[in-house]
């Protein structure tokens, strides 16, 4: 455990911010950070090796999403208590709040750092990624596993290539994607022009994410305002939700809080089968259930939905993530209005998301998470 320096509370070793007030925490040899993702190989390993593109899928080559993402247990029902405002903490902590990218970063796989860079200046290496220096002979960086360049680190970086769009992308440009990096800052930022793929095929911000597809999402200029289009990806596009605004969650709908991906699905009656009434326990008053996502088609832990609506959160709510740093003390309401179920994020740090379903308009200065990466809309 990690004792905050500034309010004194415990933290699990995991954790670069504190969970109670944001703060973020010392690091030393004792509390080296431990892996927060699922074993995936790091940002980049494969498209040295293989091109480009990771183990083939059927959808299109890309590693799906899950629910923790294979490191954080399945959420438990929460203790009775009341609810409080949420506390300030996840991932980028409480100014900014902020999934970012690329997230190992947040979590380093140990292994790298087997060895020190050397002293000598000449013999360094600075990774383009993140910055860290590394030795001249590595291939791949020991913070984020980037590939490296063979030229030191004095060497102008390839800025030009990081926002190249794709070939089928052309004309005038006319907005912009913001990369929003773990600790809230801005990092590079990719060009919309009238019509704009974004996927691993664009090279660039999206070439080290295992998670984006290889044509992952299409935006579109149509006069002044802008749409995107899912092109059919494993893990979808979402776009975050206004703070304390009801939104809509129809059925088979999937949202995501923090690590957490979670689809609704609305109860019925299965209709009876020559004649026969289909025998089944009692669920009165029950709106639906919510399933967390663990793998392709597969579930993983299930929670009825009430009347009443269930409050989501890391430390208070009805249904718990304790180790899902990302996710606020108080994080979002699930409730009914009208027949419909709702989702209202209470004021996350990181905020809530919902995936897409076709066209879909984008607002300027609107929040997308592609793959494992968070960018700003302008426009």
């Amino acid at each position: 455990m990690i004792v905050c320096p500034q309010c004194g509370k415990e933290n699990q070793d995991r954790y670069r911010f504190c969970l109670g007030c944001g703060a973020e925490l010392p690091r030393d040899g004792a509390h080296a950070p431990k892996s927060f993702t699922a074993p995936t190989p790091p940002a980049g390993v494969q498209s040295v090796q293989g091109g480009g593109a990771f183990a083939p899928t059927p959808a299109q080559g890309a590693a799906p999403l899950g629910a923790g993402f294979g490191g954080a247990p399945a959420a438990r029902p929460a203790p009775q208590g009341g609810f409080g405002a949420p506390p300030q903490g996840g991932f980028g902590g409480p100014a900014q709040g902020g999934f970012g990218a690329p997230p190992p970063q947040a979590a380093p796989a140990p292994a790298p750092v087997a060895a020190a860079p050397p002293a000598a200046g000449g013999d360094l290496v600075k990774c383009s990624n993140c910055g860290n220096n590394n030795n001249r002979t590595f291939k791949f960086c020991g913070t984020c596993g980037a590939p490296l360049n063979a030229a030191p680190a004095a060497a102008p970086a390839p800025a030009p290539v990081a926002a190249a769009p794709m070939p089928s992308s052309g004309g005038a440009q006319r907005g912009t994607l913001v990369l929003i990096r773990a600790d809230g800052s801005e990092g590079d930022s990719f060009p919309l022009t009238e019509r704009t793929v974004v996927g691993r095929e664009a090279g660039g911000l999206f070439a080290s994410d295992s998670y984006l597809s290889p044509r992952h999402a299409t935006f579109q200029f149509t006069g002044q305002n802008l749409t995107v289009m899912d092109e059919g990806s494993l893990n979808g596009v979402y776009m975050r939700i206004a703070a304390d605004t009801p939104t809509e969650v129809k059925d088979k709908a999937i949202f995501r809080i923090g690590q957490e991906i979670i689809r609704f699905e609305r109860l019925t009656a299965a209709p009876p089968k020559d004649g026969v009434e289909l025998m089944g326990s009692p669920a009165p008053n029950y709106i639906g259930r919510i399933c967390l996502i663990i793998g392709r088609e597969t579930n993983g832990n299930c929670y009825a939905i009430p009347q009443g609506g269930l409050h989501l959160g890391r430390e208070r709510g009805d249904i718990l993530f304790p180790d899902d740093g990302y996710v606020s003390g108080l994080h979002c309401r699930l409730h009914e209005e009208g027949g419909r179920l709702m989702i209202t994020d209470v004021g996350s740090s990181n905020g809530t998301f919902t995936r897409i379903a076709g066209l879909t308009a984008v607002p300027p200065g609107s929040m997308l998470l592609l793959g494992q990466q968070l960018f700003r809309v302008e426009f």
